[in-house]
């Protein structure tokens, strides 16, 4: 990353200055709430495992394409969100998240409608059967938190697979997205971030793994 870091002050967009970490988050804000997000995940010591950057082009490794394939998956898992601009670099993740809380309500009703024309068993306390019960995924207002946790943890367990030894940073970096404005920049920071690798405060002084 560069010094173009948007992130808001006093509830003003502010489009310079560094990240911060997750137990600086704004304390009043419902990380629920409908908004887009600008999320960077960073791996474990900021190795790079997941490819390097080459005349300003991202080649990925296996361990990358994996990084990116899951992302791609995270409206498949949570309904209540959409992805923007996403990239992966060598060691670190920047994605633009969206959520609409209103929009997993709407397939929530639609969900609810098709049980009430098709009924199910109850384990005989009441209750719903199946698999999930109450607990269905779709039954959840989906924070960000909660969504970064799944993509993670899915990261790790993938990535195990092929490579013992990969993890990730345990907190997240993430920018409420106020106004127009601010997204189309964050948009294109996060095109030009392969470009501007030789400058970026998380390129690692020496070369990848």
């Amino acid at each position: 990353m560069n010094n173009y870091d948007p992130q808001p002050e006093n509830n003003k967009p502010k489009y310079k200055g560094k990240y911060r970490i997750d137990s600086t988050r704004l304390p009043a804000w419902s990380y629920a709430s409908n908004a887009g997000y600008f999320v960077t995940i960073c791996t474990d010591g900021k190795k790079c495992f997941f490819g390097e950057v080459v005349q300003g082009e991202m080649q990925r490794s296996p361990i990358g394409e994996i990084a990116q394939k899951l992302w791609y998956q995270i409206p498949n898992h949570f309904s209540n969100c959409q992805i923007d601009s996403f990239c992966v670099m060598p060691n670190h993740i920047h994605g633009i998240l969206v959520i609409n809380q209103i929009r997993e309500d709407a397939i929530q009703t639609i969900q609810t409608q098709e049980d009430a024309m098709n009924p199910v068993s109850t384990n005989g306390d009441g209750q719903r059967g199946g698999v999930t019960g109450l607990f269905n995924p779709m039954l959840s207002k989906n924070s960000l938190s909660k969504i970064i946790r799944w993509y993670k943890g899915r990261c790790t367990f993938e990535i195990n697979q092929i490579y013992q030894g990969f993890g990730w940073q345990e907190r997240f970096h993430d920018n409420i997205i106020r106004n127009e404005f601010a997204l189309v920049q964050i948009r294109q920071y996060i095109i030009n971030n392969p470009i501007n690798w030789e400058r970026d405060r998380e390129k690692p002084p020496h070369s990848p793994l």
